[in-house]
């Protein structure tokens, strides 16, 4: 028995124009999904601005510093940077910088937004603050800043921390 059944062949040409054919609901489809994207990162989307303040920390005992004591000195302010991160990190100074500044909010969120990177080999330690605009982020690592360059002199006996 001969089926006699009608096969349809499906060309390459076929597919292009069925393509073209309903070309206009795929860029619908891709405008509608840029569009819903857009508006949800416009109502959930809130910038964070960041300011970094740099500290270099130097110790010196008197005006006549030996070449031995300056090693000495610039090993001691390597080891001791870690030191510094967990002292600027403190609930000393954060709870000082919220009182002083007057900010609304607690401790773990300033301690959140606060970030310390010291590069490899130096003395320097920079400090960073994320907020939602720049100038209380800059108030916020200026102040940090400035209490912890005391509270580094006082607690560990650096004479001097520079902010720069």
């Amino acid at each position: 028995m001969e089926d006699q059944g009608t096969n349809k062949v499906v060309t390459l040409k076929d597919l292009w124009e069925l393509f073209l054919q309903r070309l206009w609901v795929m860029i619908l489809a891709a405008v509608i999904a840029v569009g819903g994207f857009g508006v949800f990162k416009l109502v959930t989307y809130e910038p964070l601005y960041k300011s970094t303040a740099t500290l270099y920390i130097l110790r010196q005992n008197d005006d006549t510093i030996t070449s031995g004591d300056a090693s000495n000195d610039f090993s001691l302010a390597l080891k001791v940077v870690n030191d510094c991160t967990y002292l600027l990190k403190s609930h000393t100074v954060l709870d000082q910088v919220i009182s002083e500044l007057g900010l609304n909010m607690d401790y773990e969120t300033l301690y959140k937004s606060v970030s310390t990177y010291n590069p490899s080999d130096t003395r320097i330690l920079e400090v960073s603050v994320e907020a939602e605009n720049a100038t209380e982020a800059k108030r916020i690592v200026d102040k940090i800043c400035q209490i912890g360059q005391q509270s580094i002199t006082d607690a560990m006996g650096f004479e001097q921390v520079n902010l720069f």
